[in-house]
């Protein structure tokens, strides 16, 4: 008989939660099997029977990592101003950071310690990623027709560079004693994006 006819002893969106964190605090190679039954209280013959692998099971708290980023990127296109909610956005990244000091982005680090070999979780972290760039650009080209924005820039350019700035901003959070030191690199970022006065400066 097959091990999927099995009834599971555990709550699969619970495990699936509670690896995320387990993983986001510890990465995927320092994460253990006894570590996923000690912080889980799973036997790891029930993730193996459930999910098929340590590395099955991180690709599903991945994915919800990914799909998560995948929900703020529609965010960004609601109504409204534009501007306050990317500002939002990228605090958000120091505000965690001072919360809980040293996870970062769970898809910057994976890319940091798994890519390019693991195939299946880059493209995991390249449809994260693409979400959040598609979602800036989307936000930034409402803004640019409202006039929010100005209209020379190139609202895909700028969206790849707010994206960069939002993993920059995860990883010099981790060394930073204040995280929140950082703000005025969103607020300069923010107001490249409005300023008119850029080349009028010689009269």
């Amino acid at each position: 008989m097959s091990r999927t006819g099995r009834p599971r002893s555990f709550d699969d969106d619970q495990v699936i939660g509670s690896a995320l964190d387990l993983f986001w605090r510890r990465g995927y190679a320092a994460t253990s099997l006894r570590d996923l039954k000690e912080d889980l209280g799973v036997l790891p013959g029930s993730v193996y029977a459930a999910y098929g692998s340590k590395h099955a099971l991180f690709l599903r708290a991945l994915g919800r990592y990914a799909d998560a980023a995948r929900e703020q990127a529609e965010d960004m296109a609601a109504e409204g101003a534009v501007l306050p909610r990317i500002r939002a956005l990228l605090l958000d990244v120091l505000q965690a950071a001072q919360a809980t000091p040293g996870r970062g982005c769970l898809l910057g680090n994976t890319a940091a310690e798994l890519l390019p070999e693991d195939e299946a979780a880059g493209r995991l972290v390249r449809g994260g990623f693409a979400a959040l760039e598609d979602g800036l650009k989307q936000a930034l080209q409402a803004a640019q027709r409202s006039g929010e924005v100005r209209a020379g820039i190139d609202c895909g350019a700028q969206a790849r560079l707010l994206l960069g700035l939002m993993q920059g901003l995860h990883v010099l959070a981790r060394a930073e004693p204040d995280p929140l030191r950082l703000t005025d690199a969103v607020d300069a970022a923010l107001a490249a994006l409005t300023d008119h006065s850029g080349t009028d400066q010689t009269s």
